[in-house]
């Protein structure tokens, strides 16, 4: 089972990973958008910042592992209740289990990270965790931390289920910078309109 779009045919455990990431960046687009229409430049700026290296980092990161543990971490330490917690581990894990079949691990103990896997790993982490606090900024629920495990399922393999299509490396980057940019764009203007609406409406 594949989505055809054009000559690209895309399986439906990629397809899974790429929607729960897109809403993530969706959901992010909403919050540069608050954050810079009540003043706070610098705080937009840098989320903004983080958000677009992360959409470079993400595909070539091995840190996939580690950003889920961060998130499972940061869950609990913003709702100190291990039940949302392990609600994030186990949507974590059932998406990972769904991806698994699209990827193969091949062992390479004395393969060495390159500097830029490093730098691309830690930025995976960081976004994981920031993502998670935004999530979790109005309130605590099963549903904010089942959304969390899912993008953080989806960001341990979506760079490995990537790499192993027949996709040339440029395709791959035109897929997951359209999916990213297109939907934090949507985000940010969506939030944008309903402020609009807002401010035009009479309060009586």
């Amino acid at each position: 089972m594949a989505l055809k779009i054009g000559k690209l045919e895309i399986g439906y455990r990629l397809l899974i990973s790429l929607t729960v990431i897109a809403i993530a960046y969706g959901w992010i687009g909403t919050q540069i958008c608050t954050l810079w229409r009540f003043g706070d430049y610098l705080v937009g700026g840098l989320l903004f910042v983080l958000t677009v290296v992360a959409i470079f980092a993400i595909p070539q990161s091995l840190g996939g592992l580690l950003a889920a543990i961060a998130a499972v971490i940061t869950v609990y330490w913003q709702s100190s209740d291990i039940t949302y917690s392990l609600i994030t581990a186990c949507v974590c894990l059932a998406m990972y289990l769904i991806g698994f079949q699209d990827v193969r691990y091949d062992a390479a103990p004395e393969k060495k990270l390159s500097i830029l896997e490093i730098i691309a790993t830690l930025i995976t982490i960081g976004f994981m965790v920031q993502s998670s606090l935004l999530v979790l900024l109005n309130s605590i629920s099963w549903l904010t931390s089942a959304a969390i495990g899912a993008t953080a399922g989806a960001i341990t393999l979506v760079g490995k289920q990537l790499s192993y299509t027949d996709f040339p490396q440029k395709t791959i980057w035109i897929i997951f910078g359209s999916v990213t940019v297109s939907s934090l764009v949507i985000g940010f203007v969506v939030r944008l309109i309903l402020y609009a609406i807002i401010k035009e409406t009479p309060l009586y």
